[in-house]
């Protein structure tokens, strides 16, 4: 019990040497990682947006069909493969 009370009186001593920012260096500092946060949300949101725009787009170029439909999934994903290279141009 004795090194259970002293290791607390240790972690007081120790929050007691601690130098705590004043009001304005923490209302800065909390502003600033509001702003990153914000602004780290929105670039996400919009790559989000922009993959989402660019996968609906490739969707509505190259419709699925029936037979695209019937196919196994290597299949699907070979077409789908080719669909990207034709759209780069051959590459």
């Amino acid at each position: 019990m004795h090194k259970i009370s002293k290791y607390f009186r240790g972690v007081g001593e120790e929050a007691r040497r601690i130098r705590w920012p004043d009001k304005r260096t923490l209302g800065l500092s909390v502003a600033k990682v509001l702003a990153i946060a914000i602004v780290a949300a929105l670039v996400m949101l919009l790559s989000d947006y922009l993959v989402g725009e660019i996968l609906k787009a490739v969707g509505e170029a190259f419709p699925e069909t029936s037979a695209a439909t019937s196919t196994s999934g290597a299949d699907t994903s070979a077409s789908a493969a080719e669909a990207i290279r034709s759209l780069l141009g051959g590459r």
